[in-house]
């Protein structure tokens, strides 16, 4: 019989402000533990909040068999890893003192925006274990900074926004990313309507296409990508997948919950333009008969499933002036757009910025951006930046030409 173990704990200390003001803290602490039993070709899984009892959970596992689960069992050999990035962000017993000194600075260099929103710090861990003798544990902490702008008088709920992101803390910094948003913000702009370079996140430009990549969509025929599996279908400057490396993902775990560890700790999709995999479980790639991608998740009493810790794409440059020399548009902030079934991407734009010469010159009025996927994603696509034009975070930017209207 084929054996998983799995043990996560997570504590949090979370300030939320008003008015530019800590106005109350959070605590939170949570521990899971997980057994997993495979015996033909059925799994039976067990789950427990707060400290495992692997033996009593190994117990109620294999009594889970009876319910006839069917998954296909496919266990990692050997592998003993152990990865910790948990050293000190800012000492605890200052978080509050250190953080309200620092929204001081804030309301000083952005007198004219409201600040809101929470700061979070995060210690996490993880480990995998299996009957083959893999053994991985993973433990980190991260920082996230995310601060809502409300433009005085304005009477919406919010104007512009600034986050910040990963295992270190330099407040200077982020009150100049926040005065950035801030200058910008107050200086309007104009572009005529045309095909521009759009600078964009991935979650706000894939996150609806996600679905394409999925492996039992892909087989069925029913993704943009079917068939396309090893073909290099877009832009040769393309690398894009989930991150797991911490580096560029603050608090993310190294392996998935089926222990698989994929190169450099990021579970590339496309690989220089190839589309290189599906996102699949191990059960998945069994039964379609597709490469293991490394992306399962799973609830703490549940039956692995496909989840993306973070979505990863390879920079190209270090300076939006080396892809775009000129007139770029920034996107901060998009919702309400999707992909048609034939691929045709448009979204409404919120918030959106003019850049040119490298940084934030003016914020634009509402408009709307549009393009075909493969275009996208192909010979539209001009590479990736890191996320520094005006929030401040470890991942990338990806930087197409889109087309932009009013």
């Amino acid at each position: 019989m084929d054996k998983e173990f799995l043990k996560n704990s997570s504590r949090s200390v979370t300030l939320n402000i008003t008015g530019g003001k800590i106005d109350s803290y959070r605590e939170k602490e949570q521990t899971t533990g997980t057994v997993r039993v495979y015996a033909n070709g059925k799994i039976g899984v067990a789950g427990c909040l707060g400290e495992p009892d692997e033996e009593k959970l190994t117990a109620q596992a294999e009594k889970a068999l009876e319910l006839g689960i069917p998954y296909v069992s496919a266990l990692d050999g050997a592998l003993e890893r152990t990865r910790d990035n948990s050293a000190e962000i800012v000492p605890e017993k200052e978080l509050i003192p250190t953080m309200q000194a620092m929204l001081d600075e804030i309301g000083k260099e952005c007198p004219g925006f409201a600040v809101s929103n929470k700061i979070c710090l995060t210690w996490e861990s993880g480990e995998y274990r299996n009957s083959n003798g893999r053994n991985l544990k993973s433990s980190g902490s991260s920082l996230a900074i995310s601060l809502l702008f409300q433009s005085r008088g304005s009477g919406n709920l919010m104007d512009a926004f600034y986050q910040y992101s990963g295992r270190t803390f330099d407040p200077e910094k982020v009150v100049a990313g926040c005065k950035t948003v801030y200058d910008a913000y107050n200086t309007p702009a104009e572009l005529e309507e045309g095909e521009w370079p759009v600078i964009i996140s991935a979650g706000e430009l894939l996150g609806q296409a996600i679905s394409h990549f999925v492996g039992e969509i892909y087989v069925s025929g029913a993704s943009l990508l079917g068939g396309k599996l090893g073909e290099e279908c877009f832009s040769e400057k393309l690398s894009f997948g989930d991150d797991r490396n911490s580096a560029t993902n603050p608090g993310s775990f190294f392996f998935d919950d089926e222990g698989t560890v994929s190169p450099e700790d990021r579970s590339l999709l496309i690989q220089n333009g190839t589309l290189k995999a599906v996102l699949t479980t191990k059960n998945s790639a069994a039964k379609f008969g597709l490469p293991v991608s490394g992306h399962a998740g799973s609830a703490y009493d549940g039956v692995p499933t496909l989840t993306m810790q973070g979505l990863y794409v390879a920079r190209t440059a270090d300076d939006i002036r080396r892809i775009v020399p000129g007139k770029a548009v920034y996107v901060m902030s998009a919702s309400g757009g999707d992909y048609t079934p034939s691929g045709h991407f448009a979204t409404p734009v919120q918030m959106a910025y003019l850049v040119e010469g490298g940084r934030l010159v003016g914020r634009l009025p509402e408009l709307n951006i549009s393009g075909d996927f493969f275009d996208i994603l192909g010979k539209n696509y001009l590479g990736a930046i890191p996320n520094t034009l005006a929030n401040c975070c470890p991942d990338s930017l990806m930087v197409t030409k889109l087309q932009v209207t009013k």
